[in-house]
């Protein structure tokens, strides 16, 4: 493989990462483009969508070398976008050679996730304390950090599974309220209400949502309208997935 190919590969490598983890689209392209700056050449093109990435390397002998990646799945976890960043610094001020950018990107894009526990835990911390800001009532935020947390071991389960990507928020959001109906009798003075929206909170699409305002204020205007209307289908599958296990129950 020559240099440009391995280059290339390397900035597509390292937006695939960042978008995948949570990075905004302006950032996404920013990096990418750096990285093919240390050519030195003009021209050179990088563009980012929520789905997929698209650089151009321009070649004065064989002609210009473009390549497509494509975005299957997304989440979040700023570590490894701060380590994609941390690695592009070192490679654009020389402080790191091509193959080690190369070897030290794969060894991000191989560590894990946060640990399953770390993970249901923090859903569990996020809807208890959502609920206790709604109603400061102890026992809601107990019903909302248990409902939290098996909603937390939902969504690491649902995560194994390949199905519609707006099929789990539909899901889960039947799962809060049928936990909310369920557990509701072992806590007579919770409010059913305030369990519902503090369990929800940790599933909302704010971050996407805000991202999708980024995107736009910045001008990227496709990934700007295609994160809003993402955040908006997942909100709705989530009242969805509510409001038929409610009407079902009440």
């Amino acid at each position: 493989m020559d240099q440009d190919t391995k280059l290339i590969n390397l900035a597509l490598d390292a937006g695939e990462i960042m978008i995948k983890n949570g990075a905004e689209t302006f950032r996404v392209q920013d990096t990418m483009q750096r990285i093919l700056n240390t050519t030195g050449r003009e021209k050179i093109e990088a563009a980012a969508l929520s789905t997929v990435l698209l650089v151009t390397l321009p070649r004065a002998e064989k002609g210009p070398l473009s390549m497509m990646r494509s975005i299957h799945s997304r989440s979040v976890n700023f570590q490894k976008v701060c380590d994609v960043n941390d690695m592009s610094r070192a490679f654009v001020s020389g402080k790191i050679s091509l193959d080690e950018a190369i070897e030290r990107l794969g060894n991000i894009s191989r560590n894990k996730k946060y640990h399953p526990l770390t993970y249901v835990l923090g859903y569990g911390a996020i809807a208890g304390g959502c609920s206790l800001l709604l109603t400061p009532c102890l026992t809601d935020g107990i019903l909302s950090t248990l409902i939290g947390i098996l909603v937390g071991i939902l969504s690491l389960w649902l995560d194994t599974k390949k199905m519609p990507y707006f099929l789990p928020p539909f899901l889960s959001g039947a799962f809060v309220a049928f936990c909310a109906c369920g557990l509701q009798p072992l806590f007579p003075k919770s409010h059913m209400d305030a369990s519902i929206v503090g369990s929800l909170m940790p599933l909302l699409p704010g971050m996407t949502f805000s991202k999708a305002m980024r995107d736009l204020l910045e001008g990227n205007l496709i990934s700007g309208y295609t994160k809003a209307v993402e955040a908006i289908v997942i909100a709705g599958a989530l009242a969805g997935g509510i409001g038929l296990t409610l009407s079902y129950f009440l």
